[in-house]
């Protein structure tokens, strides 16, 4: 049984994630200005194929809901913001530092038939939960015979 194109698109934009993810673990660029650019972070997302659509999970503990955007656009949904960073007070000096701070942007793909009129958003407990339903793309085709008698 063959594959449709959004399972290859699927598996291509994880595939491609995973890359970055090993690069940015490999030589710390996770933690470091990107492009000359703001120190830049990648929030964990979880994608689910649902009947009607796809729902999609990012992890954002200490994102403010004001500081966050979904964005629809040429077939992908864009997730971006911003975690600010916090202070142990006034002369603390850090000791461990682990949680990464700054914007952050992620792209998931969306696959053919998505309604982006119809893309709804939760934010909860440092969880957004984004679903995106797909229009069904199958029509019936009326065939017609000619009869030659």
């Amino acid at each position: 049984m063959g594959r449709g194109p959004f399972e290859w698109a699927e598996d291509f934009q994880r595939l491609g994630e995973r890359v970055d993810d090993f690069f940015d673990r490999v030589f710390e660029l996770a933690s470091t200005r990107r492009y000359g650019l703001q120190q830049t972070w990648r929030p964990n997302v979880d994608v689910y194929r649902l009947a009607d659509g796809i729902a999609v999970v990012v992890e954002l503990p200490g994102v403010d809901e004001s500081d966050l955007k979904v964005v629809a656009e040429h077939g992908r949904l864009r997730i971006s913001g911003n975690r600010p960073a916090i202070s142990a007070g006034a002369g603390a000096e850090p000791q461990q530092l682990e949680i990464d701070y700054g914007p952050f942007e992620r792209h998931v793909a969306l696959p053919g038939g998505a309604d982006p009129d119809g893309i709804t958003a939760e934010f909860r407990a440092g969880l957004l939960s984004v679903r995106v339903p797909v229009r069904e793309q199958t029509h019936d085709v009326h065939v017609r015979t000619d009869s030659a008698d």
